[in-house]
C-alpha cells in the first residue's frame, strides 16, 4: 500500500474529506457521535498520521517528542520538563504543551499533527486505552508517567505512589495519630487514586479515622481555602496529596491561629523544591523526578526506534523525607 492520505480516510469512512478533516481536528462538535467515531475507525485501520508526523526517521534525522503535563505551574511538573530538557542529544527536539483534564485526549491529538514522533503523557488521559491503540497503530510511540496495569500499547515510567501513601500513614500513626484528614481532589488521576488508596487502607487497617476534603484542584490557593474545613474534622494531622495543597494549608491554619506542626501535624508529596525552604520545613514524600524524566525521554525514544519491541515499565521507589512539619501528638 501506498503513502496513506486524508482522502483514503474519509473514502473507508464514507464521509467528506472536510469532515475527516474537522474531525480529527477537534472541530467536529457538530457532527453525531456516530460519524465521529467512522472517522476514527478508519484512520486507525488504516494508520493514517497528518503529513508531518508521517516522515521517515532516517539516520541522523531530527526527532520530536511531544511532552504534556497538567500546568506549569506547579514546580514538580515545571522541574519534570526542565530535567528532559538538561538530558536531551542534539537531534532530538520537545514540544511541550499543557492540558488540564479532560483536555488531554485532544492534546495528543494536536501534537500528531504537529508531527511528533512519540509523547510522554504526565497529564490523565479520559481513554488511554483507546489513546493508546490509536497511537500505536498510527506508529507514534507513547509513555505514560502513570502504572496503567491495563495500558498494554504504551510503556510506563512512574514512582509507586502506592508505597507513597503508604509510608505517609506509617508516619503518621508511628507519631501517634489516629485520626487524620485526607486533603484531596474532587477529581482523581490514576497516580492519585492509588495513593489515596494506599494510604487510606494503612490507616484503617490500624484502627485510625481518615476524615476527608475536597478541593478544586491541587494548588497552594486551595489548600488554604481549605483550612477550616481540614481544622473542623478535629483530626490531629492532615495528608495533603502535593506539597502545593501542603504549603497553602499550613497558610490557611496559622491564619485561623492553628500551629504546625504543635497543634496539627501536616505531611505533602512530591518534594518540591521548596519543600525544604519553607517553615515549618515539610515533611514530604519524594519521588526521583531526574530518573522519571531521564528514563521516560529514553524509554520513548527507543520506542520510535524499536517499535515493535517488548512494552517497558519502569517502577522507581519513593521515599519519606522527614522534616518540621511532622511531630508527635503530645
Amino acid at each position: 500500500m501506498g503513502k496513506v492520505s486524508i482522502r483514503d480516510v474519509a473514502s473507508l469512512a464514507g464521509v467528506s474529506i472536510a469532515t475527516v478533516s474537522q474531525v480529527l481536528n477537534g472541530k467536529g462538535t457538530r457532527f453525531s457521535e456516530k460519524t465521529k467515531a467512522k472517522v476514527l475507525a478508519a484512520r486507525d485501520e488504516i494508520g493514517y498520521v497528518p503529513n508531518a508526523s508521517a516522515r521517515s526517521l532516517k539516520q541522523g534525522a531530527r526527532i520530536l517528542v511531544g511532552v504534556v503535563v497538567p500546568s506549569l505551574r506547579n514546580p514538580f511538573f515545571g522541574d519534570l520538563v526542565q530535567h528532559m530538557q538538561e538530558n536531551i542529544s542534539d537531534n532530538i527536539s520537545l514540544s511541550i504543551m499543557t492540558a488540564r483534564q479532560g483536555q488531554a485526549d485532544q492534546t495528543v491529538e494536536t501534537l500528531v499533527n504537529s508531527g511528533v514522533h512519540g509523547i510522554i503523557m504526565a497529564s490523565q488521559l479520559a481513554k488511554p486505552v483507546a489513546v493508546a491503540s490509536s497511537l500505536k497503530k498510527r506508529g507514534i510511540a507513547l509513555v505514560v508517567l502513570e502504572n496503567h496495569d491495563e495500558l498494554l500499547d504504551a510503556d510506563a515510567v512512574y514512582a509507586s505512589d502506592k508505597k507513597g501513601g503508604r509510608l505517609v500513614a506509617e508516619h503518621l500513626l508511628a507519631l501517634g495519630h489516629k485520626h487524620v484528614v485526607l486533603l484531596g481532589n474532587q477529581v482523581y488521576t490514576d497516580n492519585l487514586q492509588y495513593r489515596t488508596a494506599s494510604f487510606k487502607e494503612t490507616m484503617l487497617a490500624a484502627g485510625a479515622k481518615v476524615s476527608e476534603v475536597a478541593t478544586r484542584n491541587l494548588t497552594k490557593h486551595a489548600g488554604r481555602a481549605a483550612a477550616m474545613a481540614v481544622s473542623i474534622t478535629q483530626a490531629t494531622a492532615a495528608f495533603a496529596l502535593n506539597d502545593e495543597l501542603a504549603i497553602g494549608l499550613i497558610s490557611g491554619l496559622n491564619a485561623h491561629g492553628i500551629r504546625v506542626p504543635e497543634d496539627m501535624s501536616v505531611i505533602g508529596y512530591d518534594d518540591t523544591d521548596y519543600a525544604e525552604f519553607f517553615r515549618p520545613a515539610l515533611t514530604t514524600v519524594e519521588q526521583p523526578l531526574w530518573l522519571i524524566a531521564e528514563t521516560a525521554l529514553q524509554t520513548v525514544i527507543e520506542r520510535i526506534n524499536h517499535p515493535d519491541a517488548e512494552r517497558q515499565v519502569a517502577a522507581f521507589d519513593t521515599k519519606l523525607i522527614v522534616r518540621e512539619s511532622t511531630a508527635s501528638i503530645s
